[in-house]
């Protein structure tokens, strides 16, 4: 069986700690390594800051819906008659 990886995302606290290391000079390779992470996690999180200057995730990123919930239930509706 197999099973696709999911995405899980760090906390704010853990990503306020990557960047502290990083400003203190440590490598991507190495703060990932320490956290137990991958070192392409370390550079997203890095980027972030550096754009925004956060470490906090903006909520609501991520692909947009493509029905409303009330279009769903219509979907759904006529599904079940047909």
């Amino acid at each position: 069986m197999s099973t696709m990886s999911q995405r899980s995302h760090l906390t704010v606290s853990k990503a306020w700690r990557v960047v502290g290391r990083l400003e203190e000079g440590q490598t991507q390779a190495e703060v990932a390594q320490a956290i137990g992470v991958s070192q392409s996690v370390i550079s997203r999180i890095w980027n972030r800051f550096l754009e925004t200057v956060s470490a906090s995730r903006i909520p609501g990123q991520g692909r947009r819906r493509a029905t409303t919930p009330n279009e769903d239930r219509y979907l759904v509706l006529m599904a079940r008659r047909h």
